[in-house]
């Protein structure tokens, strides 16, 4: 096999360290009826104004599409800095950081949910003090 001797990777080889997306990489989004191209930053200012114009022409459903679109990007945007910060602050490769914070936003999600769940539960207890809630304990005489 003949090596490749200026340096540049073969076209079959796959890519090793792809750190994802950053901030100023330029995204070609295909939105419900226009195509916009520019940075997550870009984009969302782009969704907003578009869903302030369609609210304002009345268009409440092209409205609500536009601004999901826009929070699509602003969710990027926010990842982004949160990724920032952790190379920052422990010095990790923004690879490893976007890992980390793409696990603390599911841990973060289970958590709330956790949270949630035990609200509930609470609330059902209606204010009985925990000890009436409990089941009594069974004695030797009841079963006789």
């Amino acid at each position: 096999m003949r090596q490749n001797s200026n340096g540049r990777r073969s076209r079959n080889k796959p890519r090793r360290g792809n750190n994802g997306p950053t901030r100023m990489q330029v995204f070609d989004s295909n939105g419900p009826d226009v195509r916009i191209r520019g940075t997550a930053w870009q984009v969302a200012e782009k969704y907003a104004a578009l869903a302030k114009d369609a609210a304002g022409s009345g268009d409440r459903i092209m409205a609500e599409s536009y601004l999901q679109h826009a929070e699509h990007y602003q969710r990027m945007i926010n990842a982004f800095s949160d990724a920032e910060m952790y190379v920052e602050q422990f010095g990790v490769s923004m690879a490893e950081a976007q890992k980390i914070v793409g696990q603390g936003n599911n841990q973060g999600n289970n958590q709330g949910q956790n949270k949630n769940r035990n609200n509930a539960q609470k609330e059902e207890d209606l204010g009985l003090p925990e000890s009436m809630l409990k089941p009594a304990p069974v004695s030797e005489e009841a079963g006789a």
